[in-house]
């Protein structure tokens, strides 16, 4: 696949990975431009057509002009955001979104309402989710001394599409309890897998159960993402320390657009 870093300058790259990080997993806010929602989750439910829209708001003084861009995205092994051109991936929104208006100037305190419509892809052989990052880029009149070029800079909000019919399939692989000095907690290592054709964000907690069945310990976890196909692990140490002896560790997944809450209890011994 043609990566976009490969078709942009050094520096450009550089930026685009800065602003998306921040817009996937937070707010937005960079230079004069701000967007609202980072994150938009479409559920196609028995429809034809899904709408939507966002919000794009000028914080800054003088009027911007900005063009909506389609990329695709995935996730490398320390899930590390890499973007694609659209079209470039088996899950792309190419050829499904439609944006209106697609380029636009806002002056300075105002804001721009940007709808878009997805088409469901009724060919597709097998239903899988969508999902793409819509950037917003502008020319920041910049050039770059090394290669020449015009910088431009790009916020972003990522939206997935998910058709009402797709399959959600997370696997939980083990766990792994690792000997630690006297002085720490022991630490935790929890592996996943989405085998469906969906993202999953999921929400981890467990209880330990002593011998006598008692509830020694317990803690939830904030949101975590899988991606189709991906197999994830997450590691972390206890709140405090086990004692030597045997315990019963309760391990809960909350997920997200699924009913589904798998449970499991594992028998660990510390020695």
């Amino acid at each position: 696949m043609k990566k976009i870093n490969k078709i942009f300058s050094f520096i450009f790259f550089n930026l685009v990975i800065f602003l998306i990080f921040i817009t996937i997993f937070s707010g937005i806010s960079w230079a004069a431009v701000r967007i609202e929602p980072a994150r938009i989750i479409l559920n196609a439910l028995d429809k034809k057509h899904s709408t939507g829209l966002i919000e794009v708001i000028n914080t800054g003084e003088e009027e911007i002009e900005l063009k909506a861009l389609l990329n695709d995205w995935a996730l490398d092994e320390n899930d590390g955001l890499i973007f694609y051109e659209a079209g470039e991936t088996d899950y792309s929104l190419d050829g499904l979104i439609k944006f209106n208006p697609r380029e636009f100037k806002i002056p300075p305190g105002k804001k721009q309402i940007v709808r878009f419509t997805i088409s469901n892809p009724e060919t597709a052989e097998t239903i899988r989710e969508r999902r793409g990052v819509v950037f917003f880029e502008q020319e920041t009149g910049l050039i770059d001394a090394a290669t020449g070029s015009n910088v431009k800079s790009q916020v972003g909000s990522v939206i997935y599409y998910i058709p009402e019919s797709v399959k959600y399939d997370f696997k939980f692989n083990g766990l792994r309890v690792y000997k630690t000095s006297d002085s720490i907690p022991q630490g935790i290592t929890i592996r996943v897998k989405n085998d469906g054709e969906a993202h999953l964000r999921y929400y981890p907690s467990y209880k330990i159960i002593n011998s006598e069945n008692k509830v020694v310990m317990e803690k939830s976890f904030s949101e975590l993402i899988i991606l189709p196909g991906y197999e994830r692990q997450f590691a972390f140490y206890l709140e405090d320390r086990l004692k030597k002896g045997d315990y019963t560790f309760i391990l809960s997944f909350r997920l997200y657009n699924t009913s589904y809450e798998p449970e499991y209890q594992i028998p660990i011994t510390i020695e």
